[in-house]
């Protein structure tokens, strides 16, 4: 117990710090780290035969994936009009993932038929680490490089997650009867998954508050709600997602990074899934 007070009490003052506080580019290192360690935490628990070369290509890529959207949007909100800067736009995003894919494969074919071979279901592993997960948790980045509202727009998913689990929560405990997904996590019920959906809602009513007060931004609580909800069933999803992965290892926490609290995957799986969502809102103008 002492462990989760500790973490909480000096790791929740340091993350509002580091995003609002700080330049983009902060967030930006953030989320480079966040990414390289779910990389790692992906492959060390569903990894099989995961050598050195494997991780070191699935955490860098996980890196630079993110660095290379940051880049990306900086140099493109800027006034540059340089002819090579369209092309090189979509090349820049594509050109890890496939650079990790044909790198991974290479190991693949090279160890075949060794005690030391890569297998594909590693191939797909690290891919899921090394260039999909990092395109999810940029949305958090990108987010925060809002021109206008970043500092408000880049707690939006935090709010979700964290107010939907408190609610689930509680709504589990006092209510919960039939469970959702027994096989997958036993502790959550129906009552839960509800409670989950109106505790955002009520989380993104209260993040249009707060931003209205704060920078002035203006809310359309309705598209808020509706918003808060749709964004929920996702973050729902991830939770479960990565809750199957550890199931099917049988393992209760991807890492200790976070002592107690357990690693990267276990603290960010919700707002894994909910944060490119909730960009997509802010991209649309629906929020």
């Amino acid at each position: 117990m002492l462990q989760r007070w500790l973490v909480a009490i000096v790791g929740l003052p340091a993350l509002l710090a580091v995003l609002l506080l700080c330049p983009s580019w902060a967030t930006m290192l953030l989320v480079c780290a966040i990414s390289g360690a779910a990389a790692y935490e992906l492959l060390y628990v569903a990894g099989k035969n995961v050598n050195k070369p494997v991780y070191a290509l699935t955490i860098a890529c996980a890196v630079l994936q993110v660095w290379t959207v940051y880049c990306n949007r900086r140099i493109f909100n800027t006034e540059l009009a340089l002819p090579y800067l369209e092309e090189s736009r979509s090349a820049a995003l594509w050109c890890l993932p496939v650079f990790l894919l044909t790198a991974l494969f290479f190991l693949a074919v090279i160890t075949y038929g060794k005690p030391n071979a890569v297998p594909f279901s590693t191939v797909c592993v690290a891919l899921v680490g090394g260039a999909v997960f990092p395109m999810m948790y940029a949305c958090l980045m990108l987010l925060r490089m809002h021109e206008k509202f970043g500092r408000i727009y880049v707690l939006a998913p935090f709010f979700v997650a964290f107010a939907g689990d408190s609610l689930a929560m509680y709504c589990g405990k006092w209510f919960g009867k039939k469970k959702m997904a027994p096989h997958v996590s036993p502790n959550k019920t129906w009552a839960g998954f509800y409670g989950n959906i109106c505790g955002s809602v009520l989380g993104f009513l209260l993040f249009g508050f707060i931003g209205s007060r704060w920078l002035g931004y203006v809310p359309n609580y309705l598209n808020l709600a509706l918003s808060g909800a749709a964004a929920n069933l996702f973050g729902q999803l991830g939770d479960l997602s990565t809750s199957l992965v550890k199931r099917e290892v049988g393992i209760k926490d991807y890492s200790h990074l976070f002592l107690t609290h357990g690693g990267v995957l276990d603290r960010f799986d919700s707002t894994l899934f909910i944060a490119p969502v909730v960009y997509y809102y802010v991209s649309a103008g629906i929020i």
